[in-house]
């Protein structure tokens, strides 16, 4: 039997939906001119930006496209017994079937497991179970298991472990261009599980290891030196080095990313098939304490998920940052260089007022489809989802959204936060209503996400501009705001008059992709605020 997750026949169905799923950061901005041409109203409206079309069946579940056609989400049965690998099956990432039992394990698994299709159609697995021992997390292990099945056997072999310890979520399972078979993944040291001594340097109690095997997963060697990434001792908890993904280069080299708890991703590589590694350096990748995953299209170009996100009031809030929002950044350079880092999900609002356990938007997992879309599996908690889109979208260099007939407001307490794609040099047009004694009003630009409530983003943006209520007009006018991050310059205009230069906060080698703004209090004489009717970004080359 099959489930429709997902069903619309008309343009105004598809954006009422989307504006629901993505409300106030503008990224249906232009959806007008975003969305393909529709064929008949039979048929669903093709996907372009990004669309939720149903929930994940759980966390950290991993898509495949399978070799003979279709697409396949592999998941661990919990909550539940957790004890069954399932997965559910569809043609298009719409239209679902029921639920199958995969595959009954060998003991209790958390939710970790990655699935692949290696050049022959053959499905390898990776997951972990539950055990006890010494060389875990204080007597605890998550040993690594695999298992593979044959192409058109539909059985599963039986699962054999390949690691004994505590292994954290699985984000790298992969074949190489040899037919070689890799994993890496954060391990404990029960050695290092207690902080070290004042003076002396802090690695948490993870490392990264590496594992291959040349034989179709018949044996496995373990890389001889594992990766260590000194922590960040401000920080609420120390794991370390952990949840790391990667990538096979066109020159056949390796490139790693590795989840810190220090605001960006750390990153190495491997020039021997993975075997060896260099000693892991921060990217230029802004992140929250979350995994990032690639995914290579068939066309040659690499599509990255992160979450980059940043708390700045609230340094020790969950994930060092937040996972509200997830982004997605897209190179047609081999990863030299990135266009887009946009929004693809965003976090479900909480059912309650204090939420527990993992939850926002971590964890993604993608495939292509034989149309060039992008099928995104992601989320945690209630935020889990199963989303679309065309990764064309990603490459977009002009975007712009309306609020309709109601302007939105801008307050003294939240701020605006507009997403757009990132951009060294670019050009924002803001259509906006002052209202009777207008107040003052702060607008930031950053290379990446804070909850509009964080009273200290803006502090931490690559440029402020902070205008005085005597700088603007009453009524309608048009905000222009022009930057190079390279010349470290920007200016911003009132119906073409030139305002106030801006701040800088901090320089950014990838540009820019936030617009915020909020009203600065004018001691109660503002009998109204400021509202925002329009929003347009043009890139300059």
């Amino acid at each position: 039997m099959t489930r429709r997750l997902f069903t619309t026949t008309s343009l105004v169905g598809l954006v009422i939906l989307l504006l629901k799923v993505f409300p106030s950061t503008g990224l249906m901005a232009g959806i007008e001119n975003r969305e393909k041409s529709v064929k008949n109203d039979d048929e669903p409206t093709p996907v372009f930006a990004p669309r939720v079309t149903g929930p994940a069946p759980t966390n950290e579940a991993t898509i495949v496209t399978l070799s003979n056609g279709g697409h396949r989400i592999f998941y661990i049965n919990r909550p539940g017994e957790a004890n069954r690998l399932m997965s559910v099956w569809s043609a298009d990432g719409i239209n679902w079937r029921e639920p199958e039992v995969e595959l009954e394990l060998p003991g209790t698994a958390y939710y970790a497991n990655r699935v692949m299709v290696d050049n022959k159609g053959v499905l390898h697995c990776i997951f972990h179970l539950w055990a006890e021992g010494g060389n875990g997390y204080r007597g605890r292990h998550l040993d690594l298991w695999y298992t593979r099945k044959e192409n058109g056997t539909g059985t599963w072999k039986k699962p054999r472990k390949i690691y004994n310890g505590y292994v954290g979520s699985l984000r790298c399972f992969m074949q190489l261009r040899s037919g070689r078979l890799i994993t890496s993944f954060g391990r404990a040291v029960p050695s290092r599980l207690a902080k070290p001594a004042s003076g002396e340097p802090d690695y948490g109690w993870n490392e990264v290891l590496t594992l291959w095997s040349d034989d179709s997963g018949e044996t496995w060697s373990e890389a001889p030196r594992p990766l260590n990434i000194e922590v960040d001792g401000s920080k609420a908890t120390r794991y370390g080095a952990i949840e790391p993904d990667v990538i096979q280069l066109k020159d056949n080299n390796l490139r790693m990313l590795i989840r810190t708890n220090k605001g960006t991703l750390y990153e190495s590589s491997s020039q021997d098939s993975g075997e060896n590694w260099t000693v892991p350096k921060p990217s230029e990748l802004v992140s929250s304490d979350s995994p990032a995953a690639f995914l290579r299209l068939k066309d040659g170009r690499i599509v990255l998920f992160l979450n980059m996100n940043q708390r700045w009031d609230n340094p020790n809030s969950y994930a060092f940052g937040g996972r509200e929002v997830l982004h997605a950044a897209i190179s047609g350079d081999d990863g030299k260089t990135w266009k887009g880092f946009r929004e693809v999900l965003r976090e479900s609002p909480p059912k309650t007022a204090v939420e527990k356990g993992d939850r926002g938007t971590a964890y993604p997992s993608a495939t292509e489809t034989s149309d060039g879309l992008v099928i995104l599996v992601s989320g945690q908690g209630e935020s889990k989802s199963i989303v679309r889109f065309d990764p064309d979208w990603l490459e977009e260099t002009n975007t712009r959204t309306a609020t309709g007939n109601a302007a939105k407001e801008l307050s003294a307490t939240t701020e605006w936060v507009q997403n757009f794609p990132i951009s060294k040099k670019g050009e924002i047009e803001v259509k906006v209503d002052l209202k009777k004694n207008p107040p003052g009003l702060q607008v930031a630009l950053a290379d990446h996400f804070s909850i509009p409530a964080d009273a200290m983003a803006a502090d931490h943006a690559v440029f402020t501009f902070r205008l005085s209520p005597g700088q603007s007009m009453e009524g309608m006018q048009i905000m222009k705001i022009k930057w190079d991050t390279e010349a470290q310059t920007a200016s911003i205009h009132l119906n073409d008059r030139l305002l106030a230069g801006p701040s800088l906060s901090k320089t950014s080698g990838s540009g820019v992709n936030y617009l915020r703004m909020k009203v600065i209090s004018n001691g109660g004489k503002s009998e109204s605020g400021i509202g925002i009717n329009e929003f347009s970004y043009y890139q300059i080359p």
